[in-house]
This record gives C-alpha cells, structure tokens and sequence, in this order.
C-alpha cells in the first residue's frame, strides 16, 4: 500500500463530490427525476427479475422505502412487478417507457461526467481511466457490492466491470448484468 500525501487525499474527496453533484444536477435537470429513482431505474433494467430485496440492496434503503419507490415507479408506468423466481418474491422489471428514462438518465450523467473530464487532455485522461480501476477494482477485492457502486454506470460500456472482477477475486459470486 502506498502512503497518499493529506493533499491527494483532500483533491480526492472534492473531486468525488464535484462528480456527484455533476451528476445528480444534470440527470435531475434533464429527466425530472431526483432521489433514488434515477439509480433504481438503471439497476432494475440492468439486472433482470431483481427483487425488491435485491434492489434495496443495491440501492442502500429500508424495506418500506425501496417498496414506496417500486410502488411510485409502477405508477408512472416505468416498472412492473412480475411472479419471482421463488414462491411468493416479485421481480421487478422496466416497462417501455422505463427503458425510455433508463437511456435518458445514461445520456445525461455520461454528458456531466464528459464534461468534467473535458480540460484533461487524451493521456492524462487515460491515466485517471486506469487510476480509476485500479482503485474500482481494490474496491470489489474488498468486497463492495458492485450493484451499489455501479448503480449508475452504463453497463455496455464496460467490457470488463473492475468492481465484479475485484469482487470475484475476494471469493464474492459475480456480479455481472444478468441482462436488459
């Protein structure tokens, strides 16, 4: 392990939240959807016949709060609940119109992340690609949940997820889209 000077560190934590914000604000902006509903959308159409346990899971909310968030998107006729793989589980999957707002929360946090790397030229922005799975990857060897951390991410982009490969190692079952 390296030893990160207290500045490293510190530009860290705020380029984190610079992200963040970027992110919330633009997919917020652009589809009109704020809390978790942005990140329930991705992952429920990233991972196909997901429980609500499952997604409460990724999505780090309390039973009650994950079923008023499946209950809010079934209403605007974005997500349906389907008979689960096991007796008496329902399975969530996304309806046309939530694959719609699926792509349109994608497109608009690729464009905030795209234009935070915008001043970065070709190889420092290559460089923090590969520091960035490094440190991804560190995380799924230490058994972070890859659905929690890529509840956002465009899963197509990724040939090779660095969290589920770093997950896989630390003896955790892949992680890997069972589909859209």
């Amino acid at each position: 392990m390296h030893a990160h000077s207290a500045r490293t560190a510190n530009l860290v934590g705020a380029w984190s939240l610079v992200v963040a914000d970027a992110v919330t604000r633009t997919t917020e902006r652009e589809t009109g959807l704020g809390g978790a509903v942005p990140a329930a959308l991705v992952t429920i159409g990233a991972y196909r016949d997901q429980s609500i346990e499952e997604l409460r899971g990724a999505l780090g909310l309390s039973q009650p709060g994950t079923v008023r968030l499946v209950d809010r998107l079934v209403a605007e006729g974005w997500a349906q609940r389907r008979p689960g793989r096991r007796p008496r589980t329902v399975s969530l999957a996304l309806t046309p119109a939530g694959r719609r707002m699926v792509r349109r929360v994608v497109a608009a946090r690729e464009r905030a992340v795209r234009e935070l790397i915008a001043p970065l030229d070709a190889r420092d922005a290559d460089a923090l690609g590969r520091a960035l799975e490094r440190a991804l990857h560190a995380r799924g060897h230490e058994g972070r949940d890859p659905e929690r951390i890529c509840r956002l991410c465009e899963r197509a982009v990724c040939e090779r997820c660095p969290v589920a490969e770093g997950s896989d190692e630390a003896g955790e079952p892949p992680a890997a889209p069972r589909g859209r």
